[in-house]
């Protein structure tokens, strides 16, 4: 009798090239994860560290304020509003020189846009905004001197801080992810 020769892959051959292209396909997607991942934390670190800086820059110098004056923040305390000082400096380095007709010193395609409180204000890449705290003023609008007790990171100067991929503020349990100015 003779055997027929046929030529083709055993099932078990198929399964072990599926395997292999499934491996690698797991390998693939979590390696692009963890770039996408870095590119925010990266996103977010250059807008506190270049960006802001170098707008806080221009406006002293077109305002005539010096080094060590910043746009204010209406409350620095602890809590829920943390959102207003985000859309008071949002309302000083965008929206006032854009009414005056000049150049924003935050230019569109440097930041995300959102609203809180029914307010314009900078965005981070986890879509939480910014949170910017001026400690430096002597006197807020109200006339009082500000207080606060609560964590800094830049003392005598200003903190704009993004919450980080986990989305919380000064985590207690953990790694504190917080991106923020003045960061090595």
């Amino acid at each position: 009798m003779r055997r027929s020769s046929r030529s083709g892959f055993t099932l078990i051959e198929l399964m072990i090239v599926v395997g292999i292209i499934g491996i690698l396909v797991v390998v693939l997607v979590a390696v692009l994860f963890n770039a996408m991942s870095k590119g925010e934390i990266a996103k977010a670190q250059d807008f506190v560290s270049n960006v802001i800086p170098s707008a806080l820059s221009k406006w002293q110098d077109e305002t005539g304020k010096d080094n060590n004056t910043y746009p204010a923040s209406p409350s620095i305390t602890d809590g829920g509003s943390y959102w207003q000082g985000n859309a008071e400096l949002y309302e000083e380095l965008v929206e006032k020189p854009k009414k005056a007709g000049k150049d924003p010193y935050v230019k569109d395609d440097q930041y995300v846009l959102g609203e809180e409180g029914g307010k314009k204000v900078f965005l981070d890449p986890w879509q939480k905004f910014y949170i910017y705290r001026n400690y430096s003023q002597k006197k807020s609008a109200s006339g009082k001197t500000p207080k606060y007790t609560g964590r800094r990171y830049n003392e005598n100067t200003y903190d704009i801080i993004s919450r980080g991929p986990d989305g919380e503020l000064y985590e207690l349990n953990g790694e504190n992810d917080d991106i923020y100015n003045g960061m090595e």
